[in-house]
């Protein structure tokens, strides 16, 4: 008999409040995010971007639970449904892990077990959190399989990761990530090194099974182009801070904050195919050098004194932004 996840009651939805991420003790301690606060409720898509480094995966990892070696969350909230998951024990954090959080990661091929099959990979959290036998198990595994449309999915449930190309892993991923049907997805970098077919097919499928699960959805990406065709809303992270924040069609219309419209001046559009695309100049700082000012101030085009002493406060309502001189004026 197949066993059936029983369902989860209320609505999905994410509430982050001042999140803190520190790595180090005493005096060597030094906060690698910094006061992250965003929300995202049932059916939504956040894209968060960013340079590399800029702190996405791990805000990620945070929220996950799985932060490397040395950090912990130094401060802030984060509830799922209510639920506050920085206050759960390891093992309630694992169980909602597997059943209410599901994980896309950037690379497949590291993140699958190498000596597991698919079939064992897919069925173990669907027996281990909804109480399945093997067959049962396995039988979800295979749906699993073709639903995220792996071809021959039958005969493909007993190979091993290496027998599979790099998109038909990613599409494994994302049938583990959604085994327990979660209330939260996170897609971190979910379509790195795929070809743009592939691409567009893996982000048409999570769409589509957000729509039917209605789960809430963070999409972390570099590409600002994917972020708007598939998110609601959008949050621009530099140096482990939140610069901008506000819905996609708010926030491609008229972006406020000086970096956040450089990074769209990085993206070719093809209907200005002569325009020439700009850089910035400059490195992000690393964590042990971020300064009490604006972060970006550095490489920024309009900075003045003032920037380098106090960070930025808060302008705007829905759509939001920190700086002292914004894009387009004062809100």
């Amino acid at each position: 008999m197949r066993a059936v996840i029983p369902p989860k009651p209320g609505p999905a939805g994410l509430q982050v409040q001042d999140l803190g991420v520190s790595f180090g003790r005493g005096r060597k301690a030094f906060d690698v995010i910094d006061s992250l606060s965003f929300q995202v409720g049932a059916g939504e898509t956040l894209g968060l971007v960013g340079e590399s480094g800029s702190g996405k995966s791990m805000t990620a990892a945070a929220l996950m639970g799985l932060l490397p070696w040395g950090g912990r969350i130094s401060a802030g909230s984060v509830r799922l449904d209510g639920t506050e998951l920085t206050q759960l024990s390891a093992p309630a954090l694992r169980a909602v892990r597997g059943r209410e959080i599901g994980m896309i990661f950037q690379n497949p091929l590291s993140s699958l077990n190498p000596s597991l099959t698919i079939a064992q990979q897919i069925a173990e959290p669907y027996r281990l959190y909804g109480g399945a036998d093997a067959q049962a198990a396995r039988t979800h595994a295979l749906d699993l399989l073709r639903e995220v449309g792996v071809p021959d999915a039958a005969r493909r449930l007993d190979d091993y990761p290496h027998q599979f190309s790099g998109g038909m892993r990613q599409r494994v991923m994302i049938a583990m990530a959604l085994v327990c049907h979660p209330r939260l997805l996170i897609a971190d970098e979910p379509t790195t090194a795929l070809d743009v077919i592939t691409q567009a097919q893996i982000l048409r499928l999570i769409r589509r099974l957000q729509k039917a699960l209605g789960m809430a959805v963070i999409f972390i990406t570099h590409d600002l182009s994917l972020v708007a065709e598939h998110a609601d809303s959008v949050m621009v992270l530099y140096a482990g801070r939140a610069v901008e924040q506000g819905p996609a069609e708010a926030f491609f219309r008229a972006p406020r904050h000086p970096y956040s419209q450089a990074l769209l001046h990085a993206i070719p559009r093809l209907a200005k195919p002569e325009e020439r695309l700009s850089d910035i100049d400059g490195l992000p700082p690393r964590p042990q050098e971020f300064s009490k000012g604006c972060r970006f101030a550095p490489r920024c085009p309009a900075v003045t004194p003032e920037c380098l002493n106090a960070y930025p406060q808060r302008q705007g309502g829905a759509h939001h932004f920190y700086c002292m001189h914004p894009v387009g004026g004062s809100a």
